[in-house]
């Protein structure tokens, strides 16, 4: 009597769909663009079967205007505080999941040859605003400048009635080739490194207005040519929250994603911290890659402008603070139409199951 043993078919193994997940970041002092760089953004997706595409790379400039308004629902946004806000505010629902407190009071700058010394002697005289015509998109770039002329103002003891605001009108159109990741899209604008361009630069070399708000990497491009000199330094006030401008720097995604692909967001703050901790210890280095994606005028400036910075995300009190003031500004002056807590906007577990992580 003979036994035939059946063939036992070979289990098929079974790959989970992949995740794919859109990221935007801003040309800023975060570590997501050392991730990206150093390749750990994909690495960190790839243990938990996520790609990461970096939403820039859109054909037809598609990317540009969801960068600010949060539109794609499996989309991550590191940057600037203010489209953030906006998004939650009006926009999307969202969840924040790190902040950065990387940014700098910005400055105020005015031609090397006039007879402005100090802010004080802006009384009666022309400060130029930047106003966007781009109606689908937040102005981020009056909002900080707005911020950043009323509180030099309140430092030299004027009301904002006692300056002539000038609007500086920007079509705000600006179309980008597709990049596969940041530094390929910021290499486009290379021109805002020597601070070349700008409505209201041209409007300051021009005699049209007296005086602008500038970001501190823009001031140095400016300074180097001869022709203009900083009369205020926000950062140089012991005040912490005069530091607020467009930030702190946020991290945020879309609530529905973050709560159906919780170890996808995980991962985004796994390679991000492993990123700023390399940053933290390695300065220099991290310089030369950030440089590649700021508008700092050179590498060594760049490190200098991050020396003393802590580029690992977190949720602090501090930091919560800060897009309290940021917010608040926004709602009081019409950039944003609704109201929120950012405590409850705040969470913290991704954060914290991250770190456990590492």
């Amino acid at each position: 009597m003979s036994t035939t043993l059946e063939a036992v078919p070979a289990k098929k193994t079974v790959k989970p769909n992949l995740t794919e997940v859109y990221y935007t970041i801003c040309p800023v002092f975060n570590a997501a663009n050392v991730a990206v760089e150093l390749g750990w953004l994909d690495e960190e997706f790839k243990k938990v079967h996520a790609k990461a595409i970096y939403l820039r790379s859109l054909p037809d400039n598609e990317g540009w205007i969801p960068h600010y308004t949060h539109s794609l629902p499996n989309l991550f946004r590191d940057g600037g505080a203010i489209p953030t806000i906006q998004a939650k505010a009006d926009l999307q629902d969202t969840k924040l999941i790190g902040l950065t407190g990387t940014q700098q009071g910005g400055q105020i700058v005015v031609r090397s040859d006039s007879d402005i010394y100090r802010v004080a002697d802006l009384k009666g005289r022309r400060f130029g605003l930047n106003k966007s015509l781009n109606k689908a998109k937040i102005d981020f770039v009056r909002g900080t400048a707005e911020r950043g002329i009323l509180v030099a103002l309140a430092l030299a003891g004027l009301k904002r009635t006692e300056v002539q605001i000038v609007d500086i009108e920007d079509n705000d159109d600006h179309v980008f080739q597709p990049a596969s990741k940041p530094s390929e899209l910021w290499s486009q604008s290379a021109g805002r490194r020597i601070g070349a361009g700008g409505k209201d630069i041209d409007a300051l070399k021009e005699g049209r207005i007296d005086a602008i708000y500038s970001h501190p990497g823009r001031s140095l491009s400016l300074v180097k040519t001869g022709e203009y000199k900083v009369i205020e330094d926000l950062s140089q006030h012991p005040d912490w929250t005069l530091q607020v401008a467009n930030g702190p720097i946020t991290a945020a995604v879309n609530t529905t994603f973050a709560e159906e692909h919780s170890e996808v967001i995980v991962a985004y703050l796994r390679a991000v911290i492993r990123a700023a901790r390399w940053t933290n210890a390695n300065r220099q280095a991290a310089a030369a890659i950030l440089h590649r994606v700021t508008f700092y005028p050179c590498v060594n400036c760049t490190a200098k402008a991050i020396a003393n910075f802590d580029f690992v995300p977190n949720l602090s009190p501090l930091n919560l603070a800060g897009i309290e003031i940021e917010k608040n500004f926004l709602l009081d002056h019409g950039y944003i139409k609704n109201d929120f807590d950012v405590r409850k906007w705040a969470d913290a577990s991704y954060l914290e199951e991250a770190l456990k992580d590492l």
